[in-house]
């Protein structure tokens, strides 16, 4: 057995006796490439608006909760038990950016379709009894319903702010604290721009591979895994990727890009 497989499994062993955080956080450290490869693999399914940080982000939640749930004496493989938890914690996350329900969007668009009827035969809006009653539901369903469509509604922190006086003073907003430890978020939106900027026409792959080589710091082979291309093959993508920059920006610039 290898020194470095002896190592994590003597790990395991304390983790499963103590359940230590400490240990926890070293053995997600340990697997936290199972991570970027789902995310990579997922990221090519998903919608491009959906970013490859914000996958990784839900799937170190998975990888956590594999980490902790984990019994070598009722589970499979730990990397077998991992994947899956880290996909059903992607899959979580993304059904939690839709606040509503199927249920109340197929009311909302059903209520919506009732009250222009009932306005195009009236000649006048609609009340609740009306539209409650083309809809084929009593008046207490229609109302709960109503309730949990409002709740999905977004509320902008614009809306509460508070009113300011003629020479455009006003108190300060109790939400907006700074974290002088904390990462500028201009600096971060400046980065992401940037990327975007950079990346622009590429395709998903390419942008991938730009990604996971440059910012994720995985060599070509590894790459190569995760995105199921040889290593000869990434190489190429690289290279044609860097005479396209340099096409575009110059060979100054881009070297200072990608550096």
């Amino acid at each position: 057995m290898k020194k470095k497989d002896q190592a994590i499994e003597t790990k395991w062993a304390k983790y499963l006796r103590k359940h230590d955080v400490k240990l926890r956080n070293e053995l997600v450290v340990h697997y936290s490439h199972l991570v970027h490869t789902q995310a990579a693999r997922l990221s090519r399914k998903l919608p491009a608006q959906i970013s490859y940080d914000e996958i990784c982000s839900a799937a170190f939640d998975g990888l956590i909760e594999a980490v902790e749930a984990y019994d070598p004496m009722h589970k499979a493989k730990f990397e077998t038990f991992c994947q899956q938890r880290i996909s059903g914690a992607v899959m979580d996350w993304l059904r939690g950016l839709d606040p509503q329900s199927r249920t109340v969007r197929t009311f909302e668009k059903k209520r919506l379709s009732a009250r222009e009827m009932l306005d195009a035969e009236n000649g006048r809006p609609p009340d609740q009894l009306e539209i409650a009653a083309r809809m084929g539901v009593s008046i207490a369903r229609y109302e709960q319903l109503c309730r949990l469509s409002q709740l999905g509604k977004e509320v902008h922190f614009s809306a509460m702010e508070p009113q300011s006086d003629r020479n455009g003073r006003g108190p300060a907003r109790s939400w907006d604290v700074g974290d002088k430890r904390g990462v500028d978020p201009a600096a971060t939106m400046s980065r992401e721009m940037l990327t975007e900027y950079i990346t622009r026409g590429l395709s998903r792959e390419e942008r991938l591979v730009l990604v996971l080589y440059y910012y994720e710091e995985l060599t070509r082979s590894e790459i190569g895994s995760v995105l199921k291309l040889s290593e000869s093959r990434v190489s190429q993508i690289h290279k044609d990727i860097l005479q396209r920059l340099r096409m575009r920006f110059g060979k100054s610039l881009c070297e200072e890009l990608v550096a």
